[in-house]
């Protein structure tokens, strides 16, 4: 029996998001992981010794989604991403990224980094990045087996499940915020055009620090609260008819595009904006954040350009057959 390792974001995590990530990775390897052990290891955690003789044995290791790529794995930060080293760079090897992105616009991968990132990526597969940017941040330190898919958790939404998405405003809305990347003038801003906008706002809780924000801000006295965990927010979706989306975090629009609901992403960070770059996501900037109003009221389609060749290409390495319709 083949056994997989998957290097997983969701677990250990306190972002809901990270969970939506490896359910896309999951759904893109069934194939493949039906028949298999499956071994999964957080990435948010230290690789400890029993992990390595896992990692020895298996017959595929997979790293899956988020911002995984950092420029300085010396530094203190990149331990909020994978705390790896080069020691458990030797074990870990060789691994295949799927959909995995860099952290942060600015960064500049290092001697010391893209050592361990090529003594941990295989050589033999292609990788799955997540965005043009990313495909650039490892071909610029000579890691140059990378193709650029998108990420898994788009690669569902073909122009057949795009075309079941509404085209004009709900009458409901669900919203996220992001407490890391709190703006109280640009929430404020989102949350009173929502109250304008719609009859009925619920909110999801995606990260553990989301509801704390949330009260910081003013006229929230009417937001509903949707149960906080994939669960609910599934739940949520799957029975509320005549509701959009709209938020700050990029995972939770792309769960509520999977559900096919009409959905308007505010681009705070790299992720957002570089998928709405390379495959038409539906993103605003934040520096239009003026134009949300009519965003909202206006008729438009969701039309995402999905690589659907490039993704063919990455899965048909491992015997995947992708059907993009």
């Amino acid at each position: 029996m083949k056994k997989i390792m998957l290097f997983e974001p969701g677990l250990s995590t306190d972002n809901l998001g990270d969970q939506i990530i490896v359910d896309g990775v999951k759904a893109a390897f069934k194939q493949i992981m039906d028949g298999a052990f499956i071994i999964e290891i957080s990435t948010h955690m230290p690789i400890y010794n029993r992990h390595m003789k896992h990692c020895e044995k298996a017959d595929l290791k997979i790293i899956c989604g988020s911002n995984l790529l950092v420029g300085n794995l010396g530094s203190y930060l990149h331990f909020r991403q994978w705390p790896i080293n080069l020691y458990t760079a030797q074990s870990l090897k060789p691994c295949v990224l799927v959909g995995v992105g860099a952290q942060k616009y600015g960064q500049h991968i290092g001697a010391y980094t893209a050592h361990i990132y090529k003594r941990i990526l295989s050589s033999e597969f292609m990788h799955s990045v997540r965005d043009s940017f990313t495909e650039e941040q490892l071909r610029s330190v000579g890691i140059n087996n990378v193709i650029n898919t998108g990420c898994p958790t788009m690669w569902g939404l073909t122009s057949k499940k795009c075309s079941k998405v509404p085209s004009r405003k709900g009458k409901d809305v669900i919203f996220t915020l992001t407490d890391y990347k709190p703006d109280r003038k640009r929430d404020q801003y989102l949350i009173d055009v929502l109250r304008k906008e719609y009859e009925d706002i619920y909110f999801w809780v995606q990260g553990s620090r989301d509801y704390e924000y949330l009260k910081t801000l003013d006229n929230i006295e009417s937001i509903k609260i949707v149960s906080p965990s994939l669960q609910g927010y599934d739940s949520f979706l799957e029975n509320t008819k005549n509701i959009d989306y709209v938020g700050t975090r990029l995972h939770g629009g792309m769960r509520a595009l999977q559900h096919e609901k009409r959905t308007i992403i505010l681009g705070i960070d790299n992720r957002a904006i570089e998928l709405n770059k390379d495959y038409n996501i539906p993103v605003i900037e934040q520096k239009n954040l003026s134009d949300l109003h009519n965003l909202i009221n206006d008729t438009w389609g969701t039309e995402i350009k999905l690589p659907t060749e490039a993704i063919k290409k990455f899965l048909g390495q491992f015997g995947i057959t992708y059907v993009s319709e």
